[in-house]
Parts: structure tokens; C-alpha cells; sequence
């Protein structure tokens, strides 16, 4: 695209020599030659300020909120460039001829998004959202990464007040649109649970005629979200997945699920690969037939996951064997149930990078509690849960209890609650490291104990900011070394 077109396209003035461009960057350091550079001003930086630094990396030119003149770097004048890249993006997904994936829902969008690209991969050259680059700035970047080789694009989309889904669909314009379920996240934004479910049937607003809805017939409001698609088009083409019988895609008849996630292999290794995993294995019926599916990622939720990506690829008309290859070629992504092992005797499940009580919940349904095995849970604060913030933590404690669980050290002030519901076993810890130092006293008791067969699991969870990677990291930095 010449910047000339993008000027107009973002409403936006030319200054300087106009030529080609290729994709956009917020961000100096990940610049690449031949790219757009957007820069605007944030809370605690002005990237105008890196405009001699955009162009040094190889910036064609730079969209801007105010003109420097001092600059040989051609820019682009705009009144918000964030908006502009959103506009950008829209058309920039005009003219791209490929077919789009877009999948939201409060749990296991990036699951579904990693398992969908792999598939996809099977039979084409795809491109999807790098890492979890799904906000407002993250899906027009990944758009506008898409080049005329790309036969797919796997667009994650997330979420944490009304309308946003509905913005960045009017710029992907999916032709496959999944929503994978609704749960307890983000209800400071979207107010409650109805606010979430209502929020994400957004991805569903900007169907065109020929697009195909993916619905969850398993979640509570699969009807509400049925009932959304066809009142805007009685003839939009819905395929639904779930463990209930009745849906499209669904487990075969004669499945029996070998889920034995967490034996403890004989080697010892910082991380499992896929030749170590236990796998799940099961059949998916779908309308095309079945196909038994060897999957190297743990829980039941991870099925569910597998069944979404599934509906997705049927609806895409992808044979059934490249969806059995793409899903058996999946590993596990860091920090989301992925599994570590510490000592002969201590398993770590690393399931970090984010959490709300539902994803919580999965986790701690995850783990199966055998005999001479104990689970803990290493529980920091879920934010952004709004008013009933503290009741829900309290109620997360008290399931982990339930299900099992001995021991829970908990980390930030909501997560006190958490160790309240809990009750007898629980701890709670202010800092990082007062919390690891004591799981570290405790861990080395069980590793020097006379209790050889004693297996430990440890379960990690928090929201992202609460940064309980960090644990993971000393955990293996200590009892690795």
C-alpha cells in the first residue's frame, strides 16, 4: 500500500515523499524494515519522541499526532493514531482475499487460537496473533501483518469492556467466528456475568451472509447467543460443539478418555516435551465423520478447546486428517498448564500468565488426585473482578479445598479471601519472596523425608500482572540446580 492511500484511509495528512509500505509497528524494537511506525502519547511516554529512532530502523514513515517539520522521516498527520490504526487495518483486511478465523471468550482463547493455527498449518500458509496481542492495538497490528501469501489468519480477540469486540470485528470481518464460552473476568469492565456473555456475542455483529457462527452449546448462554445470530440473518450457516450429545462436533460415542496427566516421569527435565506427555486421548464425531485425537495438552477443559477448533476447521472445509495432525502436533504453551518437572517428587503445573475463577476452576479440575500425591496451590490475586472481588476469591479457596487440595499459599490482598475459604492449610504472604521461601522450607521437607514415594503437584495461578511467573522461575532455579 503507498502512504498516500494510507493518509487517506486514516483521514489523515501526507507530509513527505510518498512511497510503499509494508505492516505497522508501536513499538521501536520490534520495528522491522519497510513498516509504518504509529506513535502517540501514553500516561508515561511520548513516542514521538523515537521518531529519528523509527527511522533509523528502517521506518518508511511515521503516523503522528502532531507534524515535525525538523524530520527528513515522511509522516502521516492524524487527529488519534490509535484510531488510525484501526482504520488502517479495516482496510488493510478489504483487500487481503484470504479466509479469517477471529475467536473470543473469557477462557482458553489462546488454546483454541494455537490449536486452529496448527490445523491450518496442515494445509496452508498461515498467519495468527503472536503471543496475546489481542486488544485494540494488538488485532490491527496482527491484521495488518497479513500478506497475499497468507491463505489463513487465526485472530484472538480480547476483551475488558462493552463494545470492544465489536470494534475489532468490524476490522478482522471473520468468516469464521468462535466464541468459546463466557466467565467470571474482567466484571469491573462488563459489570457481571450477563455484561461478559453479552460482550462477547459482539464477534458475531459483523457477520457477512456467507460467514459461519461457532457457538459453545456446552456454556449457559449458548442460546442467547444462538438466538443473537439468527436474528440478524435466519439463514446464518452455526455450527455448535460441546460435550453435550447434541452438538455438531462433540465427543464420539465410544470415547474413554485416558487422562492420566501428572505420573511422574523417570527423567527429570526443566520442561516436558511432547514425547513425555501422557496423552489424552478421545474421539471427536463431527458431520464429516470421527477421528481419534491424541492430545499432548492436559484437562478436560483443553478437550473442549479441541472441540472448538474442530467446528472451526469444519466449517473451513479442512479434511479431517489435518485437523487430527494439527491437533496432535500441539504442545503446551508456557504459562498456561504447562507442565515442569522440579524433583523426582514435586511436579509443577505452570498455569501463571493469567486467571479469573472460572480458568481457575479448570486448572484445579485438571489435576487428579491419586494415591500417595498431594496438590497445593499457589494462588495470586485475580483482578478486575469487580464488587464481588472478595466472595469470589473466598469461593475459589473453598473449591480448591474441595476438590482435593492440601495445601494453598496465597499472594496479594484479595487472595486472603482465597485462604479464608480454604481455611486449614492455607497461608498468606504480602511478597514474592516470603512466599517462595516458605514453599521452599516446605518442599525440602518432603524431599528429605523418608516419604520416597510422596508425590507433591504444584498448581500456579494469578492474574498477569501479579507476575507468578516469577515464582515459577525460582522454583526451578532452586530445586533444578
Amino acid at each position: 500500500m503507498r502512504l498516500s492511500d494510507a493518509a487517506k484511509h486514516m483521514n489523515g495528512k501526507l507530509y513527505g515523499v510518498d512511497s510503499y509500505f509494508f505492516g505497522a509497528a508501536t513499538d521501536t524494537r520490534l520495528l522491522k524494515a519497510g513498516q509504518l511506525f504509529f506513535a502517540w502519547k501514553g500516561i508515561s511516554f511520548d513516542a514521538h519522541n523515537f521518531l529519528e529512532l523509527a527511522a533509523s530502523n528502517g521506518a518508511v514513515a511515521a503516523v503522528v499526532e502532531s507534524y515535525n517539520p525538523s524530520l527528513e522521516l515522511p509522516q502521516i498527520l492524524v487527529k488519534n493514531s490509535q484510531k488510525a490504526l484501526g482504520k488502517l487495518a479495516r482496510e488493510w483486511r478489504k483487500k487481503w482475499l484470504g479466509l479469517c478465523f477471529a475467536i473470543t471468550g473469557s477462557n482458553g482463547k489462546t488454546t483454541v487460537k494455537e490449536m486452529l493455527t496448527s490445523i491450518c498449518t496442515q494445509v496452508g500458509r498461515t498467519h495468527a496473533t503472536f503471543g496475546n496481542l489481542n486488544n485494540h492495538i494488538g488485532c490491527p497490528l496482527t491484521i495488518l501483518a497479513l500478506k497475499p501469501e497468507h491463505q489463513f489468519a487465526v485472530i484472538e480477540m480480547g476483551a475488558n469492556h462493552p463494545k470492544e469486540i465489536s470494534y475489532l470485528t468490524g476490522i478482522t470481518k471473520p468468516n469464521i467466528a468462535i466464541l468459546n464460552n463466557a466467565g467470571m473476568c474482567h466484571l469491573e469492565g462488563f459489570g457481571s456475568l450477563q455484561g461478559v456473555a453479552t460482550s462477547k456475542a459482539e464477534i458475531f455483529e459483523s457477520l457477512a451472509a456467507d460467514a459461519t457462527a461457532i457457538i459453545n452449546l456446552d456454556d449457559d448462554f449458548a442460546t442467547l447467543w444462538i438466538d443473537k445470530v439468527y436474528a440478524q440473518n435466519p439463514a446464518q450457516a452455526l455450527l455448535t460443539f460441546g460435550l453435550n450429545p447434541l452438538a455438531d462436533i462433540t465427543l464420539g460415542n465410544n470415547t474413554k478418555l485416558n487422562n492420566i496427566p501428572f505420573d511422574h516421569p523417570s527423567k527429570i527435565t526443566k520442561e516436558i516435551t511432547k514425547d513425555q506427555v501422557t496423552p489424552q486421548i478421545y474421539t471427536i464425531k463431527t458431520p464429516k465423520g470421527e477421528i481419534e485425537i491424541s492430545l499432548a495438552l492436559d484437562g478436560m477443559h483443553n478437550i473442549c478447546n479441541s472441540l472448538a477448533a474442530t467446528a472451526a476447521a469444519i466449517a473451513a472445509h479442512i479434511p479431517l486428517i489435518a485437523i487430527k495432525d494439527g491437533l496432535e502436533a500441539l504442545i503446551p504453551v508456557k504459562g498456561r498448564l504447562q507442565k515442569i518437572i522440579l524433583t523426582p517428587n514435586i511436579t509443577l503445573m505452570n498455569d501463571s500468565y493469567n486467571a479469573n475463577p472460572s480458568s481457575l476452576n479448570a486448572g484445579i479440575d485438571a489435576i487428579k488426585t491419586h494415591q500417595n500425591q498431594e496438590n497445593w496451590l499457589i494462588l495470586g490475586d485475580m483482578r478486575e473482578l469487580g464488587l464481588n472481588a472478595s466472595e469470589l476469591h473466598f469461593a475459589s479457596g473453598k473449591y480448591a479445598k474441595d476438590a482435593g487440595f492440601t495445601h494453598l499459599f496465597g499472594l496479594g490482598e484479595l487472595s486472603s479471601c482465597a485462604c479464608a475459604g480454604f481455611e486449614a492449610g492455607s497461608n498468606h504472604f504480602k511478597t514474592h519472596e516470603e512466599l517462595i521461601n516458605a514453599l521452599i522450607i516446605s518442599l525440602n521437607f518432603i524431599i528429605q523425608s523418608s516419604l520416597p514415594n510422596k508425590q507433591i503437584t504444584l498448581l500456579i495461578k494469578g492474574s498477569f500482572s501479579m507476575n507468578m511467573q516469577k515464582i515459577t522461575d525460582r522454583l526451578i532455579q532452586i530445586l533444578q540446580t
